[in-house]
């Protein structure tokens, strides 16, 4: 019976990774898709806020106002992520 599933060689997993963490965004990115696509929460999904991407995309934005809003913090935003801080 074989009680150690771990394979010689491979590297091990760090206590506390996993997929769900946010790895780094890119600024650039985050803006482009605020500026072009920010009406249906684009940038949301890509800083890895699905459900309030969900919400501005099934409210265009608040009709504007929110993606407009948006505009202000997102540069916060993208710190707090790309430091580790959610």
């Amino acid at each position: 019976m074989i009680r150690d599933t771990a394979v010689i060689g491979a590297p091990r997993a760090r206590a506390g990774s996993s997929r769900r963490q946010r790895g780094h965004r890119n600024p650039t990115d985050a803006w482009l898709l605020w500026m072009f696509f920010g009406w249906l929460g684009l940038h949301r999904y890509y800083l890895g806020d699905w459900k309030k991407g969900l919400a501005m995309t099934l409210t265009l934005g608040g009709l504007g106002l929110w993606s407009l809003l948006d505009g202000f913090f997102l540069t916060r935003r993208l710190r707090r992520i790309n430091s580790g801080r959610l």
